[in-house]
């Protein structure tokens, strides 16, 4: 299926058909990451399967409502602020691959409230945050950066950046070669640029058919394939989703699943330690009841059930005296002093947790079947295990490493931990210029060249960004510097590096055509 801006486009137009002004009534939760959510208008129901998997994303309309149920926090969220809440619009962002759910809920107190749900169709980073007051209560996948975008409760919510233009904005005259196209409008895919410049044609004039090819089960909002090819039309975008084949994962594919359920237990168990955290600050104040009862002057010896403390009841044991009461508040305040302690460093290995699993998570995405063995071994020390039986690599076997020779320089590319642990201090000369992707996970390139120029600088910029997280993002930034500059950080694997001397370029990345580019010269090599 080819979701691009256009077929957002469209998408929401039969939508808003059906569910204008309908009224939320249930969510369910089909899968991990499938939702379905039921609406009520006009005596009608309707269902509205939402899925967020890279290999099956998007929403429509079915008619079938699916019997499996799970649950989560993030359902569990959703179901507290939008059950029973009115749909009143579904918008695009521009024309972007964002879907903008705008719904009205009622407060007794506040009347009419606002609040949104925000559909991002972004392949693998497809993501699901819900805003209000332009603050994200919870988001599906959350992000963790130094900088930039965040996708955490309680950040300002803001939508991808981008320098490209909507595609409303077009005229005939920018009909110039595909990429240029791609390059500069918002929500334009390859294919659908190839067909605009072969036929002249701007997005809105191209005639809706809802299209799938047999052979490849390709599929788009309109008949923009060959004419020779066998295909069958849909009169829905709806239809066109439901009929469509499951694509088989591959069969590495419980790597994934073992990664993202380690993910998932770990935002869990951050949001109960911070909980916590936040219930050990607030016993500490405990410690007023306790000097409250050595300054009220009352016989300590006594038994109460309960004391005034500044125009507030406080509820003591009526088993013990004043005095046993106050040292069993200090016992509970001191107790609370130590459990912050513990609990803030039990929170700094989570996140860190968190941040290794997420970059597991990036390094399965950007590597290739043969080299998933080195993830897998990282991946057995957090408890992963598989039926298979794989054969070992002997000891100081070196890993294969993602080699792109050109005749000015020569790129080598890291996909995991141990490639570039093996990159940096087996590979690469202090003279060699590393990159990657500024405050996110990716790999790690290290380029060697005798020229070194504004396309080679470009071209490893690039190749950062593409075996990155933020791969679908715009303007992204990648830092570069030689690797003499590199420092090791004390305590940590070999690949974790710190640096002071750097420069940054941001980089907007054409990922068909690194994807050609790489299909078409890149070499895999053993190192000896």
């Amino acid at each position: 299926m080819i979701i691009d801006g256009l077929f957002i486009y469209h998408l929401i137009k039969e939508l808003n058909g059906h569910l204008f002004d309908a009224r939320l009534e249930k969510i369910y939760q089909t899968k991990p990451d499938v939702f379905l959510f039921v609406f009520y208008r006009q005596g009608q129901r309707n269902y509205v399967e939402l899925s967020l998997n890279s290999q099956s994303m998007g929403v429509f309309l079915t008619h079938e409502p699916k019997a499996d149920r799970v649950t989560s926090q993030f359902l569990i969220t959703l179901k507290k602020h939008l059950e029973s809440a009115i749909l009143k619009e579904i918008k695009q962002y521009e024309t972007d691959r964002v879907m903008i759910f705008e719904f009205i809920t009622y407060d007794f107190i506040d009347g009419p409230v606002p609040i949104r749900l925000v559909l991002e169709l972004m392949g693998k980073h497809s993501n699901l945050i819900l805003v209000k007051d332009q603050k994200i209560i919870e988001s599906y996948k959350k992000m963790f950066f130094e900088e930039g975008r965040q996708l955490i409760p309680q950040a300002d919510f803001e939508f991808f950046p981008s320098h490209k233009r909507p595609f409303t904005e077009m005229t005939l005259n920018d009909l110039d070669l595909p990429k240029t196209i791609v390059d500069h409008f918002m929500g334009i895919s390859p294919l659908l640029a190839q067909y605009m410049y072969e036929h002249k044609r701007l997005p809105l004039d191209i005639p809706f058919k809802p299209t799938r090819l047999l052979k490849t089960q390709k599929a788009y909002m309109a008949d923009i394939f060959p004419v020779d090819e066998d295909k069958i039309h849909f009169e829905t975008l709806s239809s066109l989703f439901e009929t469509r084949q499951e694509i088989k994962r591959k069969s590495t594919s419980s790597h994934q699943i073992f990664i993202e359920r380690q993910l998932q237990k770990y935002v869990k168990k951050k949001e109960l330690i911070e909980a916590s955290i936040e219930q050990s600050i607030k016993n500490l104040n405990i410690k007023e009841k306790a000097d409250f009862i050595y300054q009220s002057l009352i016989p300590l010896s006594e038994k109460r059930s309960s004391i005034i403390i500044n125009d507030q009841e406080v509820l003591l044991d009526p088993n013990l005296t004043l005095n046993e009461n106050a040292q069993k508040f200090y016992q509970e305040y001191q107790k609370s002093k130590r459990a912050i302690t513990h609990q803030n460093e039990q929170l700094d290995l989570t996140k860190e947790l968190i941040e290794t699993f997420l970059t597991f998570e990036t390094y399965y995405q950007i590597s290739e079947l043969d080299q998933l063995i080195d993830l897998e071994e990282e991946l057995k020390i957090y408890g992963y295990q598989t039926k298979k039986k794989i054969i070992s690599k002997k000891k100081n076997t070196p890993p294969k490493i993602t080699k792109i020779v050109d005749e000015d320089a020569i790129y080598y590319i890291g996909k995991n931990s141990k490639q570039n642990d093996y990159l940096i201090h087996q590979i690469a000369q202090k003279s060699d210029v590393w990159f990657h992707v500024k405050g996110a996970p990716g790999g790690h390139i290290i380029l060697q060249t005798n020229h070194l120029n504004e396309p080679v600088i470009r071209k490893a910029a690039k190749l950062a960004a593409l075996f990155s997280s933020l791969r679908f993002s715009s303007s992204i930034p990648i830092n570069y510097t030689e690797v003499k500059n590199l420092r090791k950080i004390p305590g940590k694997p070999g690949f974790n590096v710190t640096y002071k001397t750097y420069q940054t370029i941001y980089i907007d990345l054409d990922e068909t055509f690194m994807k050609t580019y790489l299909n078409s010269s890149l070499e895999s090599k053993s190192f000896e």
